[in-house]
């Protein structure tokens, strides 16, 4: 019998019995309301709901992972922790039957293993902690059916494995330990994943997520506030996914920043931001005192550690070419449409880098992506090379879509490429342009940077344009401010700021030089 829905929209989950088993046989964690009985907020029940959909006839689970990204003092470590004493306890948490309405029954999951994944040896981690408390101190005193024959959990601080009576175990694991274990996980937390910058942390999150799936459904939750642009997180990694489409479907996305400008002078427009970020949380928690603590540089040193951690958005630090913010506030999505004047900016690569064709209208300058190519990631990406045909393909079908009134392409290793498009498409508009001459490229990027500050110039928005622009870094050279990545070694790709500063700065000098949308008067007048 499959799925019948109780009233209209209702969604096929096991989340409502999670969420209602969390409220009768868990509590609060460590802290002010410690052992306080939940009263579970729309905001989580939703996440929930959704985190515990599954298929309307099958019955197994439509996730397999579930990311919750929420600023700073939100409660999600809690929310894990919760989620974490269900899956090993609970009777609710994967599929059985349908009832005879057609409504999903839950089950548990027999013997199973559950992990919180902690960054520091040291430590088990906000959300084993959680689990840890519920199940010894406070559980086997209120709800001694379910808790009392569970071992390791005497000192709930530092305790790091628990032991289920009838088989089973949560554990905390750094990352000397995940590595060894056999990956028979049934449930993994990955708890503030904005901090698995190191490479063992990584690693130890890629060896767990791929050794999930020998058991019975098994799925991961990750949980973080908003990364440092640059640093390679696993945070930063997941969310640049989503936000390019390349994220999988089995992948539930929870991700809440805050909208609009940055700006903690305005105190009025700042609380806005942070009752939107925060959501129903809002209503119990000090925003006076969270403003304070952003606007003060003892606990956040710059405005972008303040963003980060309130507003939970990723904003790039004092080293950033351009602040992300001013980026996406000038994104105007628009097609622009064929038949259009305008100019384009090449950047070629042959391997590493990207390739880029960008776009700027020469009535208004708007910016938009006509091609990019990028090495896949992944073994998809192994010997990988630009499709040099497809590009000059791509090149000679903009001619011929656009008016296009310059290209300037920076030759490097395009050099007999450009030469011929020059020779094919007319040498006026087709304009070979050096990026490494500083002063010209100096002055282009300026063009472009201010523009944007100013709110002069505009962009399509396109996913992919604006990563590039997040990973631009300054790099000062004598007296002239040009771009990099954040380092040498780096896979952030910046390609699409150079083509679109060379595609700005060749419409520029085209009005400059007298361009005019204008058609030319070809007319011949003859005189009788």
């Amino acid at each position: 019998m499959p799925f019948r829905p109780l009233w209209e929209g209702q969604p096929c989950s096991l989340g409502f019995g999670v969420a209602d088993w969390i409220e009768r046989y868990c509590c609060h964690g460590p802290g002010d309301i410690a052992g306080e009985p939940i009263d579970m907020d729309a905001e989580w029940l939703k996440f929930l709901v959704e985190c515990y959909r599954i298929d309307p006839v099958t019955g197994r689970r439509i996730y397999d992972e579930a990311v919750l990204s929420r600023p700073k003092g939100r409660a999600k470590s809690e929310l894990a922790g919760w989620v974490g004493v269900a899956e090993m306890l609970s009777d609710q948490v994967r599929f059985s039957h349908w009832d005879e309405r057609g409504q999903p029954v839950g089950r548990a999951v027999r013997t199973p293993l559950g992990k919180c994944l902690a960054t520091e040896e040291s430590q088990a981690g906000n959300t084993f902690e959680v689990i840890a408390f519920i199940c010894g101190e406070w559980g086997k005193d209120t709800h001694p059916e379910i808790y009392e024959a569970i071992s390791g959990a005497r000192n709930y601080q530092s305790a790091t494995a628990l032991y289920l009576p009838h088989g089973g175990e949560i554990r905390a694991c750094t990352s000397g330990s995940a590595s060894k274990d056999g990956g028979k996980e049934t449930w993994v937390c990955a708890d503030e994943t904005h901090l698995y910058v190191l490479r063992e942390l990584k690693s130890m999150y890629g060896t767990v997520s791929r050794n999930l799936g020998k058991r019975d459904q098994p799925w991961l939750m990750q949980t973080s506030t908003a990364y440092r642009p640059g640093e390679q997180s696993v945070f930063e990694d997941t969310l640049t996914a989503w936000r390019k489409g390349e994220l999988s479907p089995s992948v539930l996305m929870d991700h809440r920043e805050a909208k609009g400008r940055i700006d903690l002078d305005d105190e009025a427009h700042t609380k806005t931001q942070l009752r939107q970020v925060y959501g129903e949380a809002a209503g119990w928690l000090d925003l006076d005192r969270i403003y304070r603590n952003m606007r003060d540089p003892r606990i956040c040193r710059d405005e972008a550690e303040a963003a980060r951690y309130y507003l939970n958005r990723p904003l790039s630090t004092k080293d950033a070419w351009i602040p992300l913010d001013v980026v996406e506030r000038q994104a105007r999505p628009e097609a622009v449409a064929a038949g259009e004047a305008i100019a384009l900016g090449f950047d070629g690569s042959l391997r590493d880098d990207a390739t880029v064709l960008i776009g700027s209208r020469m009535s208004d300058g708007f910016l938009f992506p006509v091609g990019i190519w990028a090495k896949p990631a992944g073994p998809e990406g192994n010997w990988w090379e630009v499709p040099r045909s497809d590009v000059l393909a791509a090149v000679r079908e903009a001619f011929g879509r656009y008016k296009v009134s310059r290209l300037y392409a920076d030759p490097h290793e395009w050099r007999s490429d450009i030469d011929t498009l020059s020779e094919q498409l007319g040498a006026e508009r087709v304009i070979s342009w050096e990026t490494r001459r500083d002063v010209q490229m100096a002055a282009a990027l300026d063009r472009l940077r201010t523009d944007l500050v100013n709110g002069v110039a505009w962009h399509s928005g396109d996913a992919v344009f604006v990563e590039h622009f997040g990973n631009a870094y300054v790099r000062r050279k004598g007296g002239h401010r040009l771009v990099r990545k954040e380092h040498d070694q780096s896979n952030r790709k910046i390609d699409s700021v150079v083509g679109a500063a060379l595609a700005y700065e060749a419409r520029a000098d085209a009005l400059a030089a007298g361009w005019s949308a204008e058609p030319e008067d070809n007319r011949v007048i003859v005189f009788r």
